[in-house]
């Protein structure tokens, strides 16, 4: 009965979270939480948090300076197990496996759009 009630809650936790506007737009509603480094394909990594609902997201961003136009960020919403456990090293994989994460910047020509998948790092 105690689990029934506890599933109930997430349930409705996650509905009332579902109408966040982080969801839509996670930079305009996060505050910076943690910098995570850079792992050694050169990648920044970085959580947020967004300052209404609570929800992580982590940050991937991946340049080159030498090529004009391969920048690039990730962000996706992680569960807060997966922040517990995020590395500077596991983000990329912890990113790729999740439903959906949002992409943009110069190596997408400032197009802002939502994918899942493989994360492709080639300048």
């Amino acid at each position: 009965m105690a689990e029934e009630r506890e599933n109930g809650e997430r349930a409705r936790d996650r509905e009332l979270d579902s109408s966040c506007g982080c969801l839509e737009s996670p930079t305009g509603h996060g505050i910076h939480v943690k910098e995570l480094g850079m792992d050694r394909r050169f990648a920044e990594v970085s959580v947020f948090q967004c300052r209404d609902c609570g929800r992580h997201w982590l940050r991937y961003f991946y340049e080159v300076e030498a090529f004009t136009g391969s920048g690039r960020w990730y962000l996706g919403c992680v569960t807060p197990e997966q922040f517990a456990g995020l590395t500077v090293e596991n983000a990329k994989g912890v990113m790729e496996a999740l439903d959906w994460y949002l992409y943009g910047g110069s190596y997408y020509n400032g197009l802002m759009g939502k994918t899942s998948g493989e994360i492709q790092l080639i300048p």
